[in-house]
């Protein structure tokens, strides 16, 4: 008992030195002297995770979840790890489980919809980001890839009201600029998109894509003429 005490200060100890390796040895000491530690395996999952070694720490969390199904934080970071090695119906099936458990945990939503939208499935990525404004109003990350998903439908203007919130709370945030500017330009309205990208160019003079943009709305690359029609 004194050792595996021992043995957890020292996986501790290293973790934080960032010395991954030997923290997982520990780590893996104490479940070969005692393997039915969920608490100890969920940590080795998540260090393998955090070591970017995804493969094993699928393998340790869900072994752990198979042991434990309501194990919310191996849920979540199993969850995390599924999307991570683009499997997305697995990461939707384990941020599901989450949200049975605990309705309230906006993060799940956040994911849930990311991997929806990976999916193609982008009536359920919205709704999941709706969840995630509804528990968290004004949220940040709900409205930003609402935007982004409104604009892979077309659905440009709902795109514009995402981001323009956002920019009330912080205008100067670069990629959302760059994105309301692309949203703007989906609604023809060249004016305000080139204003988004010259904001974006003051906030961030070496921003490629709206330096192009830029170029492209004012003619100023010989192919398009004046908020993108196209020269004679």
């Amino acid at each position: 008992m004194e050792n595996m005490e021992k043995l957890k200060n020292e996986a501790m100890e290293y973790q934080m030195k960032g010395k991954f390796k030997a923290a997982l040895q520990s780590l893996k000491k104490i479940l070969e002297i005692d393997p039915e530690q969920p608490i100890i395996r969920y940590q080795l999952g998540d260090l393998y995770y955090i070591s970017g070694n995804i493969a094993e720490a699928i393998r340790e969390l869900e072994r752990v979840t198979q042991e434990q199904p309501e194990f919310i934080f191996a849920l979540y970071k199993l969850g995390i790890a599924y999307f991570r090695a683009t499997k997305f119906s697995k990461a939707i099936e384990s941020f599901q489980k989450v949200n049975d458990i605990e309705p309230g945990l906006n993060m799940a939503y956040y994911w849930k919809g990311l991997a929806y939208y990976h999916t193609g499935s982008l009536e359920k990525s919205i709704d999941c980001f709706k969840k995630l404004e509804e528990i968290k109003p004004r949220s940040t990350l709900g409205n930003y890839y609402m935007s982004v998903v409104y604009k892979a439908r077309g659905e440009y203007k709902k795109s514009i009201e995402c981001l323009e919130e956002i920019l009330e709370e912080n205008p100067e945030l670069v990629s959302v600029n760059y994105h309301l500017g692309r949203a703007y330009e989906g609604v023809k309205d060249y004016e305000k998109a080139l204003d988004c990208f010259k904001r974006v160019i003051e906030l961030d003079p070496e921003h490629k894509d709206a330096i192009r943009r830029k170029k492209e709305l004012t003619g100023e690359d010989e192919i398009f003429g004046i908020y993108g029609e196209p020269l004679d």
